[in-house]
């Protein structure tokens, strides 16, 4: 099943339990494993299998001894932009700074000196 935005939110942690029991059985792991390894208790890796609601920092810890913790990235991918997307964006209401081309043989000058 796909999560998308016409679930509600019922299914959805339904869902999210599924994933979660069967990323566990891949582990080769029992409940109590889990919880032992994870530092959450058993009984909230039950809620979370069975896709009922738990603590943010929870499921961080079970994600993480499941080593799937980097599919939060997935989840809410990064937002901060690249240098290079910050060269090519460009406001429409600030006008480009223009230079004037040097003569390369044409001798420096003070503002002063004239």
């Amino acid at each position: 099943m796909n999560i998308n935005s016409f679930e509600d939110n019922e299914n959805i942690l339904t869902e999210v339990g599924h994933r979660i029991k069967k990323a566990r059985v891949r582990a080769k792991l029992t409940q109590a494993e889990l919880a032992q390894k994870s530092g959450a208790g058993k009984s909230t890796v039950e809620r979370a299998e069975r896709g009922q609601s738990i603590q943010l920092l929870n499921l961080i810890k079970i994600l993480r001894t499941l080593n799937q913790l980097d599919s939060l990235n997935t989840l809410l991918p990064s937002t901060e932009r690249t240098p290079m997307e910050y060269l090519m964006i460009r406001s429409p209401n600030k006008s480009e700074r223009v230079y004037q081309k040097r003569n390369p043989d044409a001798k420096f000058k003070w503002g002063d000196d004239e």
